[in-house]
């Protein structure tokens, strides 16, 4: 008796380092799937129109918080459309004797990289359960919020995979929910957004807030990582469209949403938009009933300007930081321990006078500022990386003073209350901030830039703020941080000088430390007369 077995279709050889994999051979046809293994687990996917063409290969780049990572070395392998593409090829990241492992540190939870290019956990197999445990925890914020006269309702990912395929989908690591805004003007709309939030607090949930139409709802484990969490989307209408936050615009007339249907999934009861065939075109298109590991979101640009206008972008790389800081704190991947302080922070700990108050703006892992207040000086450090912050809350570090508030510096709701520090003790209140302007978008700056502009003309001449930027090379100390690059130096001054501030530069100390062979400038601020 015959059995048919799978032949190997190996065409292409595959070689790969921290930054890349580059398969070469014939011509791989556009339009198809390249799924990439790591031993023998399907680790990530993407399109072959992702890979570039160089010679006779195809080069695909890793995402950067995958990058970030890679050492030792690994098993890889490519398969295109479900075949094999290539023969498994053993690479090595870096001379470390180890085989790299994706999976979770402390769990030993598999891990894979998410249509968003992170590392994230994979649901299936050993932690299955964690998928219905968020869906008692929306059953539950469903019931709440119908208390309250507004109606939550499945989407994105919990609504495709359900009306799609009849179960969640395979690996999915959190609950989709979405609420219909009672307003259509922008202001009224951001407003409910946040008044919702304050009502969470108060309930006890944990959040972030990615932008003003998007809340998630963190629930956090006991090995300093988060078990799953919850999306709410704000849903809205304006002017006879519909916009389903952050990627779907439609007439209004397209997406129906009430009255709510209910749909059964793992067994609950949850409801569901009234029709959710369209609400899925709007989100996904029209090739949504096809199923598409590498799946990307393209948001059209008439609705990713009302978007980026209305409800703006408030969590840029607060994961990938999150990541960064964890890896850090375990020392893996090549992360040192975090807990040295920059030689900066020591000269300034010497030279400024005694018993100084400092506000340090992206303190990491608080080694500056722990060791600012071993020199006795008052220091408020503040970060929005929640790993971070927990393991710097309730240290004491005398014979000075140590406090850490979590402070998204991209919003200003959450930095303009840090002027109020002025008012809180006696003496000039300085600033100090490390390579943040480089973590940073253009709202950050803007709202960094204001506070120290507003904090420094309070207290005059008599304060000052301490900045160091990265200005020049290609390398990164955070190669796991998307959005972290280096600056212009002569513009960061322009741009001090607009808010009526004045810069010095900083000349090197003898026998100062490099950091890592980047190149930096470091100021002093002061505020003009």
């Amino acid at each position: 008796m015959s059995q048919d077995v799978e032949t190997p279709t190996h065409t292409h050889s595959l070689r790969a380092d921290r930054h890349s994999l580059t398969l070469v051979g014939p011509p791989i046809p556009a339009g198809t799937t390249l799924s990439i293994l790591l031993g023998d687990r399907p680790i990530w996917s993407v399109h072959s129109g992702e890979a570039a063409k160089r010679g006779s290969g195809y080069v695909i780049d890793w995402p950067p918080a995958l990058a970030g990572r890679l050492s030792g070395w690994a098993r890889l392998s490519v398969r295109q459309d479900g075949r094999p593409l290539c023969p498994t090829a053993t690479v090595a990241f870096d001379d470390s004797p180890d085989e790299f492992s994706l999976a979770e540190p402390g769990t030993g939870m598999p891990q894979i990289i998410n249509k968003w290019g992170r590392i994230a956990r994979n649901f299936e197999g050993q932690r299955a359960y964690l998928i219905d445990e968020a869906l008692d925890e929306a059953c539950r914020l469903v019931k709440w919020m119908r208390s309250r006269d507004q109606e939550l309702f499945v989407t994105g990912g919990t609504l495709l995979g359900p009306v799609r395929d009849g179960r969640i989908m395979p690996g999915d690591d959190d609950v989709d929910l979405a609420y219909l805004s009672r307003h259509e003007n922008p202001s009224d709309i951001v407003l409910e957004g946040f008044e919702l939030e304050r009502a969470l607090h108060a309930r006890g949930y944990e959040t972030v807030r990615h932008s003003a139409g998007h809340l998630q709802l963190l629930f956090p484990g006991p090995d300093g990582t988060d078990r799953f969490y919850l999306d709410i989307f704000t849903y809205f209408i304006t002017g006879g469209w519909f916009h389903g936050t952050f990627h779907a615009r439609e007439h209004c007339e397209k997406v129906p949403v009430f009255p709510l249907r209910t749909l059964i999934i793992n067994g609950r009861k949850l409801p569901a938009p009234a029709d959710p065939e369209a609400m899925l075109a709007a989100i996904y298109g029209p090739g949504w009933q096809t199923p598409d590991p590498a799946f990307r979101f393209v948001t059209p640009p008439p609705a990713r300007r009302r978007y980026d206008t209305w409800l703006g972008g408030l969590d840029w790389d607060r994961e990938n930081w999150e990541d960064h800081h964890r890896a850090q704190l375990r020392g893996e991947g090549g992360h040192g321990p975090g807990h040295t302080p920059s030689d900066w922070a020591e000269e300034l700990a010497r030279q400024l006078p005694r018993r100084s108050r400092i506000l340090e703006l992206g303190c990491g892992l608080g080694a500056d500022a722990k060791h600012f207040a071993e020199q006795g000086h008052h220091v408020v450090a503040v970060d929005y990386s929640r790993p971070a912050i927990e393991h710097l809350r309730g240290q004491q570090a005398g014979p000075g003073s140590l406090a850490f508030r979590r402070v998204n510096l991209n919003s200003l709701r959450e930095t303009a209350p840090l002027a109020g520090l002025v008012k809180e003790d006696a003496g000039p209140l300085h600033v100090y901030a490390r390579l943040l302007l480089n973590s940073l978008d253009w709202q950050g700056r803007e709202n960094t830039l204001g506070l120290i502009r507003q904090l420094l003309r309070i207290q005059g001449q008599d304060a000052a703020a301490y900045l160091e930027v990265q200005v020049g090379g290609s390398k990164t100390p955070f190669p796991d941080c998307r959005f972290y690059a280096a600056m212009d130096g002569t513009g960061l001054k322009a741009s001090l000088a607009e808010l009526g501030l004045a810069a010095d530069d900083v000349p090197p100390q003898p026998g100062r430390r490099d950091n890592g062979a980047i190149p930096t400038q470091r100021v002093k601020v002061r505020a003009l007369p």
